[in-house]
């Protein structure tokens, strides 16, 4: 399983993971506190910063419900925040400068359009609740750009439709699970699901992470999610609908960081380092005794045991002890010894 970033740049199960520190809305429409963003997730050494670009006029009726992480109507909300396309440009240009991928997730034709056009974006993020918008899914799988699906707001079926649908135009797709809540509750992540979009889709998957923490992120690296998206601002306590569901500069570097130490750590074979074998000759038992044994006498519980250090070549190790058992002594062996195997008989 492959999915092209770019011609140098590819995930696989045996790449480190790809961090996307997502910028959302956090910024506040200001392009200096965009660019602070960029400057603090470089630091924290990220594969990409993510933006959002809305042409509200092609992705939305005016009036639509509100959910409780918003103070005001959606539409107010993006048409306040929204950057333009200059400012998109010049943050691209930016990331390209700090040496990071520039993302942005597109939510209509038009917006995907000017992206690809104008701002000459080179992947694409879909957000999950375009998930089931089938036609605009294929309008932008046409692109055949490198493409990170999310999978928020929906059930096993309706992932499944939209991803056999994809691949009938672009098969270089990755697949995140997300659970669309402001912040979400851990309880409810289901990053188990992550392996099973593996399995299922032959897909690199990864995760959408809307909890409040770094913790469920950095455990599904376990389970072999290879993009972490993580909600970034600069401050936890900025209004704004996607601030308290988002980590600040310190936590991004904590996340990078514990999703890389669990990636090292993934292996799957059982084995003895090499670090581990100066600690078996010490940590690992022998068969000694613990009375005086003469001539002829026969091993026993009474008179033998397992005590640390490890048994040398020529000695018994603990895992052998009951063989030793009812064996005769060749020799006197004297108390709180270690046994040899030319000892008994």
């Amino acid at each position: 399983m492959i999915f092209k970033i770019s011609r140098n740049k590819q995930i696989t199960l045996n790449t480190k993971p790809y961090i996307i520190a997502e910028a959302c809305i956090n910024h506040e429409g200001n392009i200096k506190i965009a660019k602070k963003m960029i400057d603090e997730a470089v630091k924290a050494k990220v594969s990409a910063v993510k933006f959002q670009f809305h042409v509200l006029e092609d992705e939305m009726l005016i009036k639509t419900p509100k959910s409780k992480n918003f103070s005001e109507s959606l539409y107010d909300t993006l048409k306040r925040t929204n950057l333009n396309i200059k400012e998109h440009i010049y943050l691209k240009n930016y990331c390209e400068k700090k040496s990071v991928d520039y993302m942005c997730t597109p939510f209509s034709f038009k917006s995907a359009d000017i992206l690809e056009k104008d701002v000459k974006l080179k992947i694409f993020k879909v957000g999950s609740g375009e998930l089931t918008n089938i036609p605009l899914q294929i309008h932008i799988a046409k692109k055949k750009f490198p493409t990170i699906i999310s999978t928020g707001m929906s059930t096993f079926k309706e992932v499944e439709n939209t991803i056999n649908t994809v691949k009938k135009f672009n098969k270089n797709i990755a697949i995140t699970q997300c659970t669309s809540s402001y912040p979400c509750n851990p309880k409810i992540s289901d990053i188990g699901v992550i392996p099973e979009y593996i399995k299922k889709f032959k897909l690199i998957a990864g995760l959408s992470d809307h909890t409040s923490d770094i913790f469920t992120s950095i455990g599904s690296i376990a389970i072999n999610a290879r993009i972490i998206e993580k909600h970034f601002t600069l401050n936890k306590k900025s209004k704004g609908p996607d601030h308290a569901s988002s980590i600040e500069p310190n936590e991004l570097k904590d996340l990078v960081d514990g999703c890389n130490t669990v990636f090292q750590a993934r292996g799957n074979v059982k084995q003895i380092h090499k670090e581990e074998r100066e600690i078996i000759s010490w940590a690992r038992e022998s068969v000694v005794s613990i009375q005086d044994i003469k001539i002829g006498e026969t091993l026993n519980k009474k008179n033998t045991s397992v005590k640390r250090p490890a048994a040398n070549e020529d000695e018994i190790p603990a895992n052998l002890y009951f063989k030793i058992l009812n064996k005769s002594a060749k020799k006197n062996i004297k108390k709180n010894k270690k046994i040899k195997w030319i000892k008994i008989k």
